[in-house]
């Protein structure tokens, strides 16, 4: 949004709400009708899919993106579940306002490279999830959200982040042990601080997915 030209961005605001989210907030279920495009002002949002009951991220959204694009522009229906993963705020764009102005000026090209980007993460999370071992999912997902605060230290409970990575409690906690171990994070109840990301990118043992 910080990209568009002025007018184009007044245009596209017109309409357009500020919203708080809280972490855990469900914002979409599959088969919702979506009346909006969120993009988030701080904080982060998840799309999760859940095969046979198994909630597991598809893709994490932050300040760079936004969410229930792909939707708006094609069935207007949603077809997974939109959560916050981080408290924040974001705008909210309605889905009449966005398709109206998204076929024109700037904002055409800035989401036909966005879908293009959004389709890359969700390919590469497949990727991960199919070959990498749990410790380096669980790095993965705590460098996304790094780079989507303005914090080392953001909120982040294990069983919040069993959903993110579709395995249970006890999983979660080997893999931040082993980076902890490994001096990348620390973590306390309810929170986590990357020490160094640099430090993320250290061989680390294997954990049990």
């Amino acid at each position: 949004m910080d990209s568009l030209p002025v007018q184009e961005r007044e245009l596209l605001l017109a309409d357009a709400k500020t919203r708080l989210v809280l972490v855990g907030d469900g914002l979409l279920r599959p088969g919702d009708q979506v009346e909006w495009v969120a993009f988030p002002i701080s904080g982060t949002l998840s799309m999760i899919t859940q095969p046979d009951d198994i909630a597991v991220e598809a893709a994490t959204i932050g300040r760079e993106g936004a969410a229930s694009v792909h939707s708006a522009l094609g069935s207007g229906t949603a077809s997974q579940d939109l959560i916050s993963q981080i408290d924040g705020e974001m705008i909210t764009v309605p889905v009449a306002t966005f398709t109206e102005r998204v076929h024109e000026g700037r904002l055409k090209d800035i989401m036909h490279r966005y879908v293009e980007s959004l389709v890359t993460q969700i390919s590469i999370t497949a990727a991960c999830n199919a070959v990498h071992h749990l410790d380096q999912r669980c790095a993965r997902w705590l460098l996304q959200t790094h780079d989507r605060v303005d914090s080392d230290t953001f909120g982040l409970t294990h069983e919040f982040l069993g959903v993110m990575l579709g395995v249970q409690r006890p999983s979660v906690s080997i893999a931040q042990r082993t980076l902890k171990d490994a001096g990348c994070i620390t973590f306390s109840r309810g929170s986590v601080t990357v020490l160094d990301a640099r430090d993320s990118n250290r061989p680390r043992a294997p954990a049990t997915s």
